[in-house]
């Protein structure tokens, strides 16, 4: 008991601060190095703490310039703007630009004025205006108004007419296709304009000379089907008509199966599988639907081919025709076109008791018979060798030797325009100057079947592609148009009235 209650006796301060005084240093704490690893323990952190604290610092260096940019305070002088407003009038601004985008060119408007116009198909105009608006013609008269911003050529004491047609168009034009194919800066496209020419064929396809662009270069493609029905060919001649009676009689069945199916609506159809190639280019031309164009020269061949187009009803286009004068009331009768080289030269066979060979009045008999005539030259290229004036340079040259031959000069320049575009079937744009039609016009500085006449001005599509005075080629031939001027100094090879 005695033990128990000493032990419940409280201690004295005096008798703590003795024994703690009597107890010796190392046992300050009771396990050292617990204590020194519970000391040591945030050391370990330390390194990757500062390392996170850089990567925290570098990321707040970044963003804050970016975010201080974008969360520009406003300035003094202006209110600031929530962010809402900002992104209203950004997407104001989107809208406003696809609008633009959206809108349509402005309209293109121009003029020929002060001139003579000789329309082809409706007259001569004297002291009139030609206006154009996107490169169509759109009115014809002497007192327009013109729209503000029209562009305009005063061409007084020239004479417009329609741009040439070149029924065959060689170096002119790329192959077919024209617009993927055509160098529109060449030389050559240059020289044909030079020459009047507006519209040429290329390979199948007829196409406007619309210099530095190909946009609006197409007129039509596809304008002819070729036949190869010559004399030379008994054969393919046959197997032709053959297969040109096969389909003709397979559009009869047709034709039949309709007047059927009105009574009996399960009539089986007739087969069609068969329709492919050479028998689908035939169907097209008993239907209409294609022009042939057949090469044909002596008088044998071009019977054979009347013969053919009458039987079957196809509307064809002959190429040559050198003996058409000798049998121009069958190709009149037939309904034939002729594609024609007026200055072309083929002597008369004397083993024949009848007309035959090339004649000067070929175009002009043909002409009176009524087949509808175009002209190309010998040389359907443009050339700079070989003899002068047998290119297409001279296309109009062809003409005025067609006039020389009996051929009126109305008829003569219909040739090279209206006619020659009829013939090609492309006479609902080009070939006249008339409301509706591409704006294609060649400005002569006289008769353009004179010798001594120039272009001045080439229009295509309602623009400039040719001006004699700013290309070299013609520049220093007559500059004010005075056809009494004296000639100008021949450089190479040789100079004008001398020697070499």
């Amino acid at each position: 008991m005695k033990a128990s209650h000493e032990a419940t006796k409280p201690r004295s301060h005096k008798a703590g601060q003795r024994r703690a005084a009597q107890r010796p240093a190392s046992r300050t704490h009771p396990n050292p190095e617990r204590k020194r690893r519970a000391v040591n323990a945030p050391s370990l952190f330390v390194g990757p703490a500062k390392a996170l604290a850089g990567t925290l610092a570098l990321c707040w260096f970044l963003v804050c310039p970016t975010m201080l940019l974008a969360e520009e305070p406003p300035k003094k002088d202006e209110p600031a703007q929530p962010a809402a407003a900002s992104e209203k009038e950004d997407d104001s601004k989107e809208k406003e630009e696809k609008e633009k985008k959206k809108e349509p060119p402005k309209d293109r408007y121009f003029a020929i004025t002060h001139t003579t116009v000789h329309t082809i198909t409706n007259g001569d105009l004297y002291g009139a205006t030609i206006l154009t608006k996107n490169g169509k013609v759109i009115e014809i008269g002497g007192a327009i108004a013109l729209p503000e911003g029209t562009e305009t050529l005063d061409a007084s004491g020239f004479h417009v007419y329609p741009g040439f047609i070149a029924a065959s168009g060689g170096n002119v034009l790329g192959s077919d296709p024209p617009d993927d194919t055509t160098d529109v800066f060449s030389l050559n496209m240059t020289i044909a304009l030079a020459g009047g020419i507006t519209t040429a064929v290329a390979g199948n396809s007829a196409a406007n000379l619309t210099y530095g662009s190909v946009d609006e270069m197409i007129v039509k493609r596809d304008l002819f089907k070729s036949l190869r029905y010559t004399t030379d060919n008994p054969d393919g001649r046959r197997k032709i008509r053959a297969d040109l009676e096969k389909v003709r009689q397979y559009l009869r069945d047709v034709q039949a199966h309709e007047e059927k199916k009105k009574t009996d609506p399960e009539a089986k159809e007739p087969d069609k599988e068969w329709i492919k190639g050479d028998f689908e280019t035939y169907l097209k031309l008993l239907r209409h639907d294609a022009v042939a164009v057949v090469d044909a020269n002596s008088a044998h061949e071009l019977l054979e081919v009347c013969d053919l187009a009458k039987r079957f009803d196809i509307r064809a286009v002959v190429r040559g025709a050198t003996e058409g004068w000798t049998v121009a009331p069958e190709m009149a009768r037939a309904g034939l076109s002729a594609i024609i080289t007026p200055r072309r030269t083929t002597d008369r066979d004397e083993r024949y008791n009848r007309p035959n060979g090339e004649s000067i009045e070929n175009a002009a008999i043909l002409y009176k018979h009524g087949v509808p005539l175009a002209f190309v030259p010998s040389i359907t290229t443009i050339t700079l060798w070989g003899l002068a004036g047998r290119d297409l340079l001279h296309l109009n040259m062809e003409a005025a030797f067609a006039v020389r031959g009996g051929l009126p000069q109305d008829a003569a320049l219909r040739a090279i325009t209206i006619d020659a575009a009829r013939v090609l079937g492309i006479e609902s744009r080009v070939g006249s100057i008339e409301v509706g039609k591409d704006a294609n016009f060649a400005i002569f500085d006289g008769d353009p079947l004179h010798y001594m006449s120039l272009v001045r001005w080439t229009v295509v599509g309602g623009r400039v592609a040719y001006d004699k005075q700013k290309e070299s080629l013609y520049s220093h031939i007559r500059p004010s148009g005075d056809r009494d001027a004296p000639p100008p100094d021949d450089y190479w090879p040789r100079r004008l009235g001398g020697g070499l």
